[in-house]
């Protein structure tokens, strides 16, 4: 017999419903809401600022973490004077920390060096005894649990190191344990990114599905771990649905004589916008490049940048100053802006309203990015680091340019400059084509319609 009480969903975000990231589980949530009679939501930590709007039938707890994961004195002090266990923990540090041993990395990537895996090691280690040693905390998320139906982690690093903890102490306190259900991206399944992440064996030697976002996770997952998962299961992301009523799908060629780039990442090392840049300093000091920006029909450049992070404000220097010896002897005119953080509904009214020519990511690392689903859905053409997922992105159509995670800012300046030669009804033809490739693979509403359908009847 069916119990009502059980169909629940116990959900583990980093910051969701605070603050403005995690918008591909903003656009999820309302799906899953309707597949499960109750949600109940426990977010890492609290991000200050906006508290976005839940499903009626869902619930927000308190965060995992009394303060940011980024506050390093915090989990000197809560990690370590509590009475959480770390014994678990010895073969992690002496076997795969110290000495480097099964850490599973992409080809081409590169192992982390051991103070960096050190580093790498020890704040995985307090965040999670930080958050065992919340007691009356870890009591109450027992209590959810036990009522609940699955146990769903979006990320599969952090707090998804609870996993066994929970399932020990579950066991004896249900005749039948929920299932215990993670979601695995790009930074948080591929070692590669950072060069080392911890506890991987641990976390999948007890999820029970794995739900990764491209089938390149899939098969990272199969080929370098044992145990793996019990089951794995590729199911995308995508972003909203909307008409093609947009700037970008309305015109018959390029809108006016300004070349328009747009790119939106956090500016991170990973992400590398900073070879956008030089990319586009070599471009603007090529003659031939700027001839052939001009019988295009171009006689000015523009890129708009949406993201912040720790290398924005280099970044930012770097640009005012490129700016600055531009005006001192160019006839050319070159725009950048630096938007920084921006709230998700701007980064998309830009899209709608502007639109642009080229969308540029070039990260090291990536899963299937969400960034570039945006980007098809308003015919924005794309060049992209052929990394992860992100070839998947690219289906039986020209659409844009998989180039390879090594290029240089020649080469990309190169790639730039190939698009821009490219007759105008190819460039139509692109950005009609973006967009269907999105309404066919990557509209939100269906692949997380279809998702939380199959996540309720597991």
């Amino acid at each position: 017999m069916h119990d009502p009480y059980r169909n629940r969903l116990i959900l583990f975000s980093n910051t969701f419903p605070y603050g403005t990231g995690e918008t591909f589980l903003a656009e999820e949530i309302p799906h899953l809401a309707k597949e499960f009679t109750e949600i109940v939501i426990y977010p890492l930590y609290e991000e200050l600022g906006t508290v976005r709007e839940v499903p009626s039938n869902a619930r927000l707890c308190r965060a995992l973490l009394p303060f940011n994961h980024k506050d390093k004195l915090g989990f000197l002090t809560k990690g370590i004077f509590n009475t959480a266990p770390f014994f678990f923990a010895f073969k992690e540090f002496f076997s795969r920390t110290l000495c480097g041993r099964d850490i599973k990395l992409e080809r081409g990537k590169k192992k982390a060096g051991l103070f960096k895996r050190l580093r790498i090691f020890f704040n995985y280690f307090l965040m999670l005894r930080t958050m065992l040693g919340e007691r009356k905390q870890m009591e109450r998320i027992l209590s959810e649990c036990a009522f609940a139906d699955k146990i769903y982690f979006y990320w599969g690093d952090k707090s998804a190191m609870m996993i066994p903890f929970l399932k020990k102490r579950l066991a004896p306190m249900v005749e039948t344990l929920p299932k215990f259900c993670v979601r695995f991206h790009g930074s948080d399944l591929y070692e590669g990114a950072k060069g080392y992440l911890p506890f991987r064996n641990e976390i999948f030697a007890e999820t029970d599905f794995a739900i990764t976002v491209s089938n390149n996770g899939a098969s990272y997952i199969k080929k370098n771990y044992n145990p793996a998962p019990k089951l794995i299961e590729t199911w995308h992301l995508g972003s909203a649905h909307h008409s093609r009523e947009c700037t970008n799908l309305s015109k018959e060629s390029s809108p006016s004589n300004i070349f328009n780039i747009v790119s939106c990442s956090n500016v991170i090392e990973l992400k590398r916008v900073n070879l956008i840049l030089s990319a586009l300093k070599l471009l603007v000091k090529d003659g031939d490049a700027l001839d052939v920006l001009k019988d295009a029909g171009y006689d000015s450049l523009s890129w708009t940048h949406f993201g912040g992070g720790v290398l924005f404000e280099s970044l930012k220097k770097e640009v005012n100053e490129f700016l600055l010896s531009l005006s001192q002897g160019s006839d050319f005119n070159v725009n950048i802006e630096l938007k920084g953080v921006t709230p998700h509904k701007e980064v998309l009214e830009f899209y709608q309203n502007r639109g642009a020519d080229l969308f540029i990511l070039v990260s090291r690392s990536e899963g299937v990015p969400v960034s570039i689903m945006e980007a098809f859905s308003y015919g924005i053409p794309v060049i992209a680091t052929n990394v992860g997922g992100v070839s998947e992105l690219f289906r039986n159509c020209p659409l844009g340019y998989l180039v390879d995670s090594s290029i240089t800012a020649q080469g990309l300046e190169a790639q730039i400059v190939e698009f821009i030669k490219l007759p105008a009804e190819i460039k139509k033809q692109m950005r009609d084509n973006a967009f269907e490739n999105w309404a066919e693979n990557w509209d939100a509403k269906k692949n997380y319609s279809a998702f939380a359908q199959d996540l309720a009847a597991l």
